[in-house]
């Protein structure tokens, strides 16, 4: 069974940031308000994401830190807005995380989370909850998909170009 939508459709574009060095209380407080699990860490560029488990496990149960970028994750799993949602939901099960960061052209566009993917394909949930619980991934071992060294997004088309593996939108 194959879903038609694409991660573009599903995102969500009102991404909530916080400035690297920024208290982890005032991320949290952020996270709070916008009842949402996560800010981005930013200036001019994006350094990680810091989550309410990054919170949890690393500030409050290790005592380690007091700024965002003592807990923030900063190895980003990273998907491009016209990859369909299941294979944002095949790459999150992979990957073992929650959330994608959408980056088109090397610029950060949005974010897709479980909850936005479970929102819209119901049946989807279903599936990968099934194939997690066999203890594969969904649909396919992923095993097709690479990292662009460009953008830095997960496809199923990267080629090699000039020595360096390129995605198909940044190839055009």
């Amino acid at each position: 069974m194959r879903f038609n939508a694409i991660v573009g459709e599903v995102m969500k574009t009102d991404i909530k940031c916080v400035e690297p060095g920024e208290s982890i209380e005032k991320a949290a407080q952020i996270m709070r308000t916008h009842k949402i699990g996560s800010v981005v860490v930013k200036d001019k560029n994006v350094h990680g994401i810091v989550t309410t488990s990054d919170i949890v496990y690393k500030h409050v149960a290790e005592k380690k830190g007091h700024v965002v970028n003592d807990v923030m994750t900063t190895d980003l799993i990273t998907i491009s807005p016209s990859m369909s949602i299941e294979d944002a939901a095949r790459l999150m099960v992979k990957k073992k995380i929650e959330k994608l960061l959408v980056f088109d052209k090397g610029k950060m566009v949005g974010i897709i989370t479980n909850n936005d993917i479970i929102s819209i394909e119901p049946a989807l949930f279903e599936i990968l909850l099934e194939r997690i619980k066999m203890g594969g991934t969904p649909q396919s071992d992923m095993s097709d998909y690479a990292q662009c060294e460009s953008c830095n997004n997960y496809s199923d088309s990267v080629e090699e170009v000039d020595g360096e593996y390129i995605c198909g939108e940044c190839k055009a």
